[in-house]
């Protein structure tokens, strides 16, 4: 039987797949041939319309996991990457007992890491940085983990951060002269890493260097790590899939430009401390 009529047949059952899986199968079913022909049935007969193939690849993605590190940070580019047919998406710790999320003790959930810092790869395609408050203060203050961020930076083929990870990259001398990101509130701190503050959702610089605001900017993020490995048709099958089309209860809210300007003085009175902490945590490891 051929590969063309296997994968066909598995096209036409696929009631107990899961996402993944399904992604699994549509880059098969491309490499295979099938999926360009279903999809130009099931489009209009128009000689633009058939869309590039899915393209395959093997990336090595490590994802740094702390103590208090916030969830979402890791997990929304987590959904994204891990949805890369060929690709190895793992944790990375310090040691292999689980790691408590932020708010674990108060009924959250902890992460079970695939790699140490000892076996983590020495050469990878990604390495990823999550952020948080108390966990990643405590994290840019501990010398193993600056160690190991700025070992594998030195051979990953690009690095990145969430939130209030960049802090975390800047205490590891990872962003010095770079253009870069954080969460809102900390984003001038970035200079005192070295950094040129970008009130932006996703920052590039260069090749080998990434940064996200804070927290949601994790899923953009995701996603244009998807499109910049895989192309832009596999980044767009990989979104629908998520359905990620967000409409937040308050448009505008989510951006200190355009939020209700209470909100913004209260948030800003409140975490006042924290930017200052930060500022101190960075000064203690120059």
């Amino acid at each position: 039987m051929s590969s063309a009529t296997t994968t066909t047949k598995f096209i036409m059952n696929t009631d107990n797949l899961s996402r993944r899986e399904m992604l699994r199968l549509l880059a098969a079913a491309s490499v295979a041939g099938v999926l360009p022909a279903a999809l130009a049935r099931a489009a209009e007969p128009t000689p633009h319309t058939m869309p590039e193939q899915l393209r395959m690849g093997s990336e090595q993605i490590a994802i740094l996991v702390y103590p208090e590190f916030t969830a979402l940070d890791a997990l929304g580019p987590h959904y994204f990457l891990a949805g890369m047919v060929g690709a190895t998406v793992r944790f990375v710790a310090k040691t292999r007992d689980p790691v408590p999320a932020e708010g674990a003790s108060l009924g959250g959930f902890q992460v079970k890491p695939h790699l140490t810092f000892a076996d983590c790869p020495a050469e990878l395609d990604l390495l990823l940085v999550p952020g948080g408050l108390t966990g990643t203060l405590a994290a840019i203050e501990d010398e193993a983990t600056r160690k190991f961020l700025a070992d594998r930076s030195a051979r990953a083929k690009l690095t990145g951060s969430v939130c209030t990870g960049s802090l975390l990259l800047g205490a590891a001398g990872l962003l010095k002269g770079r253009r870069a990101t954080t969460h809102w509130q900390v984003l001038e701190v970035l200079k005192e890493v070295g950094a040129t503050p970008v009130a932006e959702r996703v920052v590039f610089d260069g090749q080998d260097r990434v940064t996200a605001a804070g927290v949601s900017a994790g899923l953009d993020l995701g996603l244009e790590l998807v499109r910049r490995y895989r192309g832009d048709f596999y980044a767009k099958g990989v979104q629908l899939l998520g359905e990620y089309e967000p409409h937040p209860a308050f448009p505008g809210g989510g951006d200190p430009r355009t939020a209700d300007r209470q909100t913004v003085a209260m948030l800003n009175m409140m975490h006042a401390p924290i930017v200052e902490k930060f500022r101190d945590a960075i000064q203690k490891v120059k």
